[in-house]
């Protein structure tokens, strides 16, 4: 602490040391490991404020822990009226006679303010409570019957034996009468003229017997066939058409025959085991590498946030494995036989991370578009955790796919019901729908003062100069925007999209975070791709599907942009062109300055001449992931290598197959 005194006024001067600092420990640690902290802590802050009565109007004297009191003794004559302190301030103070401080004479009360959180300041409240107990007004839905032997109605009872009057069709006892006894099958009795059936035992009667096959009868003279025995007289001119053949023998010829063994050597990975020969085998086990400690051993804690408001300390992992940072290399996908690819889709609802049941999945994204959007099919059994209550936003889901987090909201609800199944479709955009509309109101948007473009954007996302929470990743060349050169009326997105366009630029929307990246439709030339690294390189192994088409638009080489009221005229003309084929002219309010000029002339002349649109179908790879639009791409066509520009992802899951399909733009 410093403290600087001037008379015959007083002032202290408090230079406070950076929030984050040692731990420093005057105690021995405890057997249990645990942390106490008690009255002994010092906040950083305005903890003891004296007020004393000098010959000088009263003044207030603040002292910044670790400061002491005792420190008041180096004021001689002072005559204090009042002290408030915090326990963490040692003074000895006896009773009724206030502080005990040498040269200071205290004609007040000692009191301590303790700024200390308890754990009872604040209230949790949450939907589940501990119950009170009560015994009386129990209502339930099934109670014990009251025996009532008298009034049963049942549909079965049993019955009453009536020896008298049953009338069935099987009766439990045959009666054996002989006569007018009919059945389906019954044994048959040996009546042969009165018994009617259409099965009976046949009747030994020779003459009367018929019978579609019987014993032929031994005639020979009334037998006739087709083909009989030849006679075996030996009369001369008999004719046959078979006779008996002559043996012949002749040499067969066949394309396979007996091969001669011919002694080849065989290979093979596994072969008859040898015996080990007498002696000591040594068995080296190798350890398992030991894991890598979550802390560091440290005698320092670092707190790197505001402490919460439960007074929980959280401690966060220091060997946490972040992704190395962009070096500018490409991403290549290498060539495999087979693509392995482990596919994890889920569907959880925020904040409470109740699961959604997903049938399937699809989320889609492109240049000219702001947000992703969303689509989901869901089981009928869902549809309580996606309906929003009265009055409220539409619920909030985290999507994820392979490890990709986004984060949606479920707009538009609808059900279908056909025989058997029942399912829910969900359909939505991406969490920044809250800053348009229906979400957000329509606003007028301008600059009093001279601001950057960058600039516009931070003052667009504040509500009466209060920050929304949102950040912009900038990715253009800044520009400066004059005074009152900015008037835009509608909402949060649309103003930031319109800051964007002004210099051929689009919004590419963060998949999970609060961040909105403004990125240029062309950042290189179309006529310089050949000096550009690509971000990704897809052999024609890795993708599924492709499709192409040729486009022809116009060869335009010049474009005039201008400003509006305080802009600037700026000519745009392609290098090595003669610049005779001129574009429709461009003017924009924001267009205020030579760097913006240049950058909406590249993004109309860019866009011209003969160009290629690609689908490319592949899996979402390990290498990969998801690839977003304003990546550069390079391919194969055929024996053509290509490179483009992606400007449309879109990405299918339906267990337990996952597509991407990438839509990228180039040029002949």
């Amino acid at each position: 602490m410093t403290l600087v005194a001037t008379l015959p006024a007083l002032a202290v001067t408090v230079v406070v040391g950076p929030p984050l600092v040692d731990l420093l420990f005057d105690q021995p640690a405890a057997t249990d490991a645990n942390l106490v902290f008690g009255a002994n802590y010092i906040a950083p802050r305005d903890d003891v404020t004296v007020q004393a009565t000098l010959p000088l109007p009263v003044v207030t004297i603040k002292f910044i822990p670790p400061a002491r009191a005792e420190l008041l003794a180096q004021l001689p004559g002072l005559t204090v009226q009042s002290l408030v302190l915090r326990p963490s301030v040692p003074l000895n103070v006896g009773a009724g006679a206030g502080a005990s401080l040498p040269g200071v004479v205290f004609t007040g009360e000692v009191r301590y303010a303790s700024h200390t959180q308890r754990p009872t300041v604040g209230r949790t409240s949450h939907l589940w409570q501990v119950a009170k107990q009560t015994e009386d007004g129990a209502k339930q839905g099934q109670q014990d019957t009251a025996a009532t032997p008298a009034g049963w109605k049942t549909f079965w009872r049993r019955t009453i034996a009536a020896p008298q009057g049953v009338d069935h069709r099987l009766p439990p006892v045959l009666a054996s009468l002989p006569a007018q006894h009919r059945t389906g099958q019954q044994q048959a009795r040996p009546f042969h003229d009165l018994t009617w059936f259409a099965h009976q035992d046949g009747t030994y009667l020779e003459l009367a017997r018929l019978s579609l096959f019987q014993n032929a009868s031994r005639l020979r003279d009334a037998t006739g066939f087709l083909h009989q025995d030849g006679d075996r007289t030996k009369r001369a001119g008999r004719v046959s058409p078979w006779q008996t053949a002559r043996q012949l023998t002749q040499r067969q010829g066949s394309d396979f025959q007996s091969a001669s063994p011919s002694a080849m050597g065989w290979r093979g990975r596994y072969q008859d085991a040898v015996p080990p020969p007498p002696g000591i085998s040594i068995w080296v086990i190798p350890e398992p590498p030991a894991p890598q400690p979550c802390y560091t051993p440290s005698a320092h804690l670092l707190f790197a946030a505001l402490a919460p408001a439960d007074s929980h300390l959280l401690f966060v992992c220091e060997n946490h494995i972040d992704s190395p940072p962009p070096d500018g290399e490409p991403v290549v996908v290498p060539v495999r036989r087979v693509y392995f690819v482990i596919n994890n889709v889920s569907l959880h609802r925020v904040p409470d991370g109740a699961e959604v049941p997903v049938l399937s999945l699809s989320l889609s994204l492109d240049a000219a578009s702001w947000a992703w959007g969303f689509e989901a099919q869901l089981p009928a059994k869902a549809e309580p955790l996606v309906v929003p209550g009265s009055g409220t936003r539409p619920v909030e889901l985290i999507a994820t796919v392979n490890g990709t987090d986004f984060r949606v909201l479920a707009e538009n609800i609808s059900r279908e019901r056909s025989f058997g199944e029942a399912a829910v479709r969900v359909s939505g955009r991406g969490h920044n729908a809250v800053l348009a509309a229906p979400y957000a109101p329509v606003m007028t948007f301008s600059n009093t003062e001279g601001r950057t473009a960058r600039q516009l954007m931070d003052d667009v996302l504040t509500l009466n100069g209060i920050p929304l929470g949102w950040t912009v990743d900038w990715g253009l060349t800044d520009w400066n925007v004059p005074a009152r050169a900015f008037a835009r009326q509608g909402t949060w997105i649309e103003a930031l999209a319109g800051i964007a366009a002004a210099a051929g630029g689009y919004l590419l929307p963060h998949a999970s975070t609060h961040t909105l990246r403004v990125r240029h439709r062309y950042p290189v030339a179309p006529w310089e791709w050949g000096t550009v690294t690509p971000d990704y390189v897809l052999p024609v192994d890795a993708v599924a599907r492709e499709s192409l088409r040729w486009i022809e638009k116009p060869a335009y080489n010049r474009v005039f942009v201008s400003g509006q009221d305080v802009g600037v005229l700026g000519q745009v003309t392609r290098a090595g062109t003669a610049g005779d084929a001129l574009a429709p002219m461009v003017v924009d309010a924001l267009i205020t300055e030579a760097a913006a000029a240049r950058q909406r002339g590249l993004a109309v002349l860019a866009d011209t001449g003969q160009q290629i649109e690609v689908s490319l179908r592949l899996p979402v790879l390990a290498e990969t992931g998801i690839i977003e639009p304003g990546a550069f791409v390079e391919y194969e066509d055929g024996s053509v290598t290509r490179l483009g520009l992606v400007r449309s992802t879109q990405v299918e899951a339906g267990m337990p197959e996952v597509w991407q399909t990438l839509g990228v733009q180039g040029h002949a």
